[in-house]
């Protein structure tokens, strides 16, 4: 119970920081905000390769074949969080994308889907987030214990601001993406606690 309170909190605080960018993304502050990050990020071209690391057809194989070994394993509990963190997750960003309609930064060859919030920092949390949690489950070693949230870090950070390098996003879309990821990820991990909890008492 100690450990949802403090899960539900987390979850909170990132969906106040979500719905503060959606309402002030166009505010003056933010505006400049954003400017400021894609100019100082124009020279970290070596961050550009991170996106494809968030790209939909990437998520579906890496999810895809983490998902058949865990079946394998016969953990179809582990399996069934990693599926609905992200096919869930991707549902709830089109979603939100298509609520708020905030147009993508003005440059030659744009996308022409919505900007707000980012779908690779989004989905990059939730995947590389929930198949960090699962492994994080099964590993005993201090030094994998350590390596592993570290890893998933750097890939979340990278893919995210890889977007505002690329031009593709403006930094309160990425912001905005990991703050939906947090407490949209949270949420289900709450709904798995009850479910294993009520499983066990039975």
């Amino acid at each position: 119970m100690k450990n949802n309170k403090k899960r539900a909190g987390a979850a909170l605080a990132a969906s106040a920081l979500f719905i503060l960018l959606a309402l002030f993304y166009d505010s003056a502050r933010l505006q400049a905000f954003d400017k400021f990050l894609s100019e100082w990020l124009e020279g970290a071209a070596f961050l550009k390769g991170f996106s494809y690391l968030g790209n939909p057809s990437t998520i579906a194989l890496i999810c895809s074949v983490v998902v058949v070994m865990l079946l394998i394993n016969r953990s179809p509990r582990d399996a069934m969080f990693i599926v609905l963190a992200v096919g869930l997750g991707y549902a709830v960003n089109e979603g939100l994308k298509e609520w708020f309609a905030r147009p993508r930064p003005d440059m030659p060859g744009q996308l022409e889907s919505y900007s707000f919030p980012s779908g690779h920092a989004q989905m990059g949390f939730l995947y590389v987030s929930s198949i960090g949690m699962v492994a994080m489950r099964r590993l005993r070693s201090g030094f994998w214990r350590k390596a592993v949230p570290a890893a998933a870090g750097i890939l979340i950070a990278g893919i995210g601001v890889s977007r505002i390098v690329l031009g593709r996003h403006y930094a309160t879309d990425v912001l905005a993406g990991w703050a939906a990821g947090t407490a949209f990820l949270l949420l289900l991990v709450i709904l798995f606690s009850f479910w294993n909890r009520g499983r066990l008492q039975s």
